[in-house]
């Protein structure tokens, strides 16, 4: 009896000690932020007169929930392929649907819609700008200023025929909302880079681009839920993951709490 005792003993040690040497399980922190985190207030972005301004700091006293969205803007020339609207991302403008009816369903509330623009910045050529201007050439350059000018102005046109349902759009040249600097397709003269950059392009889109994505935030620019993202509409058959009534729920949501 005392022999099996002692077995018993042994078996379960051995046991317990490999328990104890196995591996944890690491699970990175994603790349995006998350729901509970809060914006980074030093988060800039670029007005139409093409000045800095933080992205917290164009929130309206009387704005109690955010609706951001992230989109790819207008084009400098019209590309080879056929295109259904005036947005070099062609699912961005299919989007604005959803945006239009969302905007005009909480008009009377304290609810603001934020856009920001992205320009081609992979695929500049395509849309009639100078190859890698986005991305290869510094700010300071006048081929980097003519070519951000021409997107804005293609831009701000459609915010004046009221194709884009937002007040004021705002701009992202270099795409660093959506953009880790760790990215192999960001050169050298890239520019300077920040803390948040890349951080509002959710960790498990696989897209290049992220447009479109919508995130909802609270007036401190806390993040309220998972982004809004991966409308295909050229896909066969198209690839929808979220449409009005989805949205229109989560905004409804967010105000009540």
């Amino acid at each position: 009896m005392a022999r099996k005792l002692l077995l018993l003993w042994l078996c379960l040690g051995f046991f317990s000690a490999g328990l104890m040497s196995q591996p944890k399980l690491i699970v990175s922190k994603p790349s995006s932020y998350v729901p509970g985190e809060r914006i980074d207030p030093e988060t800039w972005v670029l007005d139409a007169r093409m000045k800095e301004v933080l992205l917290l700091g164009q929130l309206k006293p009387e704005t109690r929930l955010v609706v951001l969205v992230i989109f790819g803007g207008g084009f400098k020339a019209i590309p080879e392929e056929p295109m259904r609207g005036p947005l070099w991302c062609q699912d961005s403008f299919d989007d604005l649907s959803v945006q239009r009816a969302l905007v005009a369903e909480f008009a009377e509330l304290p609810v603001q819609f934020i856009g920001v623009a992205v320009p081609p910045v992979f695929s500049p050529e395509r849309y009639g700008f100078e190859e890698d201007v986005f991305l290869a050439q510094g700010t300071e350059t006048s081929q980097f200023s003519e070519a951000f000018r021409s997107f804005v102005e293609a831009t701000e046109k459609e915010v004046k025929t009221s194709l884009l349902p937002f007040d004021t759009v705002y701009y992202d040249p270099k795409a660093r909302l959506t953009q880790n600097r760790d990215s192999a397709d960001l050169g050298p003269q890239y520019g300077e880079s920040y803390p948040w950059q890349g951080k509002l392009k959710w960790h498990l889109d696989p897209r290049k681009y992220g447009a479109p994505t919508i995130w909802l935030l609270s007036s401190t620019g806390e993040v309220l839920s998972e982004p809004f993202w991966g409308n295909d509409y050229d896909s066969d058959p198209p690839e929808i993951n979220y449409g009005f009534y989805e949205l229109k729920e989560a905004v409804t949501g967010a105000l009540e709490q």
